[in-house]
């Protein structure tokens, strides 16, 4: 029986560039050629370019995360690590798409070169079967016997391409390459996006890092390596092409590389065409599968398909499970046989998959700033944005049957994810975090957060004043506008509020639903019942949630009021003294609010300002009659944060954090505040 094991470290520097090499040297040069020929003439040459070039900021990204984690899966290894559940699922599925669509993709290529030059009356099913089954033998004996194969194809494709680039060079005519952009310019990002599968080797260096020696020198320096070699090649290569023959001649044939050897140097260059592309299409064949085999791998092993995925061989110790499901996906698909859409399926897998990996180096670098990574990139943030937006941009260009295909095959991802009730729980989760995020960048790009407070008396004084810092006190380590409502059904109150504040103030009972309505609550941010009465205050927020604003706060003592409240989502504090700084907490930052609002009241984190004149003023904090239970956690000073202790003078203008029971805060606030 096949059990679990780890892998055998085995592939040096050398070994991994063939990795990368031969998954990228596989349709860029040897089929889609004639694809770029009808769509956009020689302006391809600039395509591939650009193409390679933005393909570098991925690329670094790839090296960054590569070398900190070196385990088996690449890019959804990645994410699984560093973002939530279900989008990491879903990279892992787009990669699998990619990369399985792509294997079918270069089975197919060379099926119609085996059919067009050595077998006329031959199935290309037959042969894709015939080829998926042997490349199947070799990856289930591991990676470095089949790179025993790949490196002798990838050597020998290498000395032709270079070959036929270098010799061809001397036959380019110039005026083969005008006008430059005969089509116009419109079609050139919808060809970079069906070209991005030319440049995607360099991620399956990542997929077998757990069979790389050295990972965290040998993984950067080979995708750099695969990346740049590559550019060169496609670059030269096609401009040869282009140069050599009419693009329009290249347009119709199905195997251009063979075309323009053969117009090149007769049937000596027929023939190393052949070679070339059967060595290209078989080496990337093999890498592709293996690849695919280890992120499903990946994905068994992290419980989103079954573990039966996650075991490897007790011999050879691979994947061999993924392995055959893989190869018997790769025989199906290649029975399409159409080489356009299949690259360009695998592109959507691609693209969406390498772009959310970029965003993985964001969310690394904030949720385990501590990680040590041998390979840093440049210009962080920037290089990993970029990364992102240069794969996502090209998802729309894509032919519409591909987009059409791809949201399918994402639908059926997302079913396969929802089986699990453990991952429809991190939907859930997923949808509450974006709603977060969501809201903070509201609140980020608007001048202010939109309170309604429902209560003008007293509690609503405190909580107005200390949002609008009338008073001295206000949030640690923030100082915020807010825009304020005022419901109140006392008249005089009305009329003292809107002198005081001079915000909107509505008149009338804010249980009333009809009333609350007229406050435009879908435009609200936080609603706060700070009545006198709890009665009063539970029924306005269980009104104010009913109406749908996001965050509603009542203040309440009776347990029984609190269990209900908290039912609905409600949040509930016991002292209107320091709402307004849980306010900001749970709206700005959720995730540490505790740390500023203990137990709903119990005890808070907040500061004030020490006055100009204030007694404690010059005298060191030992002498102060502090409260027992409260604590000076720091003091600010000059934007420096002080650590305090028993000698450390008291200063005018000084922040002191206090935290400790509301009472013992209040006490502290009138000692710090009280005049000489």
């Amino acid at each position: 029986m096949a059990e679990s094991a780890g892998f055998k470290r085995d592939i040096g520097l050398f070994m991994a560039v063939m990795i990368g090499i031969g998954a990228m040297m596989g349709p860029g040069i040897f089929a889609l050629p004639t694809e770029v020929a009808g769509s956009i003439g020689p302006l391809g040459i600039f395509a591939y370019l650009a193409m390679g070039l933005l393909t570098a900021f991925t690329a670094l990204s790839y090296s960054e995360l590569g070398a900190a984690i070196p385990i088996a899966g690449g890019g959804y290894s990645f994410t699984s690590r560093t973002l939530p559940g279900p989008i990491a699922f879903l990279t892992g599925w787009f990669f699998w798409i990619g990369n399985t669509l792509a294997c079918a993709l270069y089975a197919v290529i060379f099926a119609l070169t085996i059919k067009s030059y050595f077998w006329p009356e031959a199935s290309v099913f037959l042969i894709t079967l015939v080829t998926t089954v042997f490349f199947a033998a070799t990856n289930l004996r591991g990676q470095a016997e089949a790179l025993k194969f790949i490196t002798v194809m990838n050597i020998i494709e290498l000395v032709i391409l270079i070959g036929v680039g270098v010799l061809g060079a001397f036959y380019v005519e110039p005026e083969r390459l005008e006008p430059l952009a005969p089509m116009g310019y419109g079609p050139l990002l919808p060809t970079m996006g069906l070209i991005y599968i030319s440049y995607v080797g360099f991620d399956l260096i990542t997929v077998a890092a757990e069979e790389i020696i050295e990972p965290a020198k040998n993984i950067p320096r080979a995708i750099m390596i695969t990346l740049f070699t590559g550019i060169a090649i496609y670059v030269l290569v096609l401009w040869v092409m282009m140069g050599v023959v009419d693009y329009t001649e290249l347009a119709e044939t199905s195997t251009p590389f063979i075309y323009v050897a053969e117009f090149l140097f007769g049937p000596w260059g027929q023939w190393a065409g052949i070679f070339a592309t059967i060595m290209a299409s078989l080496s990337a064949f093999s890498v592709t599968l293996g690849a695919s085999a280890r992120v499903l791998f990946a994905l068994g092993r992290d419980g989103h398909f079954p573990e039966h995925f996650s075991r490897l061989h007790k011999k050879y110790n691979t994947p061999h499970i993924s392995l055959f499901l893989c190869a018997a996906l790769v025989i199906v698909l290649s029975a399409l046989g159409v080489v356009r859409f299949l690259a360009s399926v695998s592109s959507f897998g691609f693209l969406i998959a390498i772009g959310i990996v970029n965003v993985s180096v964001i969310a690394l670098h904030r949720k385990m700033p501590n990680l040590r990574r041998p390979f840093k990139i440049l210009f962080y943030p920037v290089t990993p944005i970029v990364g992102a937006l240069s794969c996502w941009i090209f998802v729309p260009t894509l032919e519409p049957r591909s987009l059409a295909l791809g949201l399918g095959l994402t639908l059926v991802g997302v079913a396969v994810y929802l089986r699990n009730e453990e991952n429809r729980q991190e939907i859930r989760d997923l949808r509450d975090y974006v709603k977060d995020q969501i809201q903070r960048l509201r609140h980020k790009w608007r001048f202010g957060m939109r309170v309604l407070i429902i209560g003008g008396g007293e509690q609503g004084f405190n909580i107005a004043d200390r949002l609008l810092s009338h008073d001295e006190f206000r949030m640690v380590f923030r100082s915020s506008a807010y825009q304020i409502t005022f419901v109140e059904q006392d008249s005089d109150r009305c009329d003292e509020l809107q002198k005081r504040y001079n915000v909107p103030v509505f008149q009338g009972d804010g249980t009333q639903q009809s009333l609350l309505e007229q406050t435009e609550p879908h435009d609200l941010d936080v609603a706060i019942a700070a009545t006198e009465s709890e009665e009063t205050n539970a029924l306005a927020a269980l009104q104010a949630k009913r109406l749908g604003i996001p965050r509603v706060v009542a203040i309440v003592r009776s347990t029984s009021f609190i269990q209900l409240l908290e039912e609905n989502g409600i949040l509930c504090v016991s002292s209107p003294y320091a709402t307004a700084a849980m306010i900001e907490n749970h709206l700005e930052r959720p995730g540490v609010a505790e740390l500023f609002e203990i137990e709903s009241g119990i005890a808070s984190l907040i500061d004030m300002v020490v006055p100009e004149g204030a007694k404690v003023a010059g005298q060191e904090i030992k002498d102060i009659d502090v409260p027992a239970q409260c604590v000076v956690a720091a003091v600010i000073r000059d934007g420096k944060f002080v650590v305090p202790r028993g000698g450390t003078v008291v200063k005018a203008s000084d922040h002191v954090v206090f935290v400790g029971p509301q009472d013992d805060i209040q006490a502290a606030h009138k000692i710090f505040s009280a005049k000489a």
